[in-house]
């Protein structure tokens, strides 16, 4: 069967997810750069036709919002952690991904690396470096209450994979 690209994202609740967005969105006008949902990748792999991605969402337990300790603004090399806020793995979140994983015939467990990137571009280290220092968070923690399943393209090097993200399937994670 065929198989399609996807990667799994937890989305903040309010009042990250509007901070984090205009940061996104300054950031892309500044330097002419596509938009994208603030997020931490879960998963990203090829899945088979066969699986139904809304399932393999709603499968996921419902609890309070999982809370990720922020470590700091850093940058990278890699176009997917050109700008990015490093964030504590808690066991929660290992818990998610397991529960996620466990819930897509053949997947792999991935290495977890929790970060939510502001920008990708490429950039010198100077103004990398610059951005890093010029953000400042309003707390030291992020609350996240959603999972998204976006069609992702399989490399991820440029801003036509970025504009060619397509959001599929969205779940509150939380109880109302």
């Amino acid at each position: 069967m065929a198989a399609s690209y996807y990667s799994f994202w937890l989305v903040p609740q309010d009042p990250d997810l509007s901070y984090f967005q205009g940061v996104i969105n300054t950031l892309a006008r500044r330097f002419g750069t596509v938009s994208f949902t603030p997020h931490v990748t879960l998963y990203s792999a090829l899945v088979s036709s066969s699986v139904d991605v809304k399932q393999v969402c709603e499968a996921l337990p419902l609890s309070e919002p999982l809370v990720l300790d922020v470590v700091n603004v850093s940058y990278g090399a890699r176009f997917s952690k050109t700008l990015y806020v490093q964030l504590n793995q808690t066991p929660s979140l290992a818990n998610l991904v397991n529960r996620l994983v466990s819930a897509i015939p053949d997947a792999q467990l991935p290495t977890l690396d929790p970060h939510l990137s502001v920008l990708y571009h490429r950039l010198d280290v100077a103004t990398k470096q610059g951005l890093t220092d010029s953000i400042s968070l309003p707390r030291s923690t992020i609350q996240f209450n959603q999972v998204q399943a976006i069609a992702a393209p399989e490399t991820f090097e440029t801003q036509e994979h970025v504009a060619s993200l397509r959001f599929v399937y969205s779940r509150l994670l939380t109880t109302p």
